[in-house]
């Protein structure tokens, strides 16, 4: 497991905050947890006194045949739908996020927008 600090990064041109109140609207810096599973993310946080709330997982996907990552936050709401990409992403310059570079662009693209069922099943 590795983890690093990352600075999010916002749209300044609009005052909106299209994540839903995500932990990325709330917070300019954040720890980015890679190279391993959620769950172990979640108990480093706990047995280290890290607030959950400021802390990114990093999730490794394949879609259409490549590797995929974008960042989640390591808690869901209760009663949620999501995660969904809300506009923001976390960067840092530290090298070791490089090698996840190749098919895969930075900065990370975060999804931290979490709906209740009502509000998804509203934009039918």
């Amino acid at each position: 497991m590795e983890k690093l600090s990352v600075s999010i990064y916002r749209n300044a041109e609009f005052n909106c905050d299209c994540t839903n109140n995500g932990v990325s609207s709330r917070h300019d810096r954040m720890i980015l947890f890679f190279g391993c599973k959620k769950e172990e993310a979640v108990n480093y946080c706990e047995k280290n006194g890290i607030g959950k709330e400021t802390a990114l997982w990093l999730n490794p996907r394949i879609l259409w045949g490549c590797d995929h990552f974008f960042a989640e936050p390591l808690e869901k709401p209760k009663n949620a739908a999501g995660p969904m990409f809300g506009g923001n992403f976390c960067y840092t310059s530290d090298s070791r996020l490089y090698r996840f570079g190749g098919e895969y662009h930075l900065p990370i693209p975060i999804h931290d927008r979490f709906e209740t069922e009502k509000d998804y099943g509203s934009y039918d």
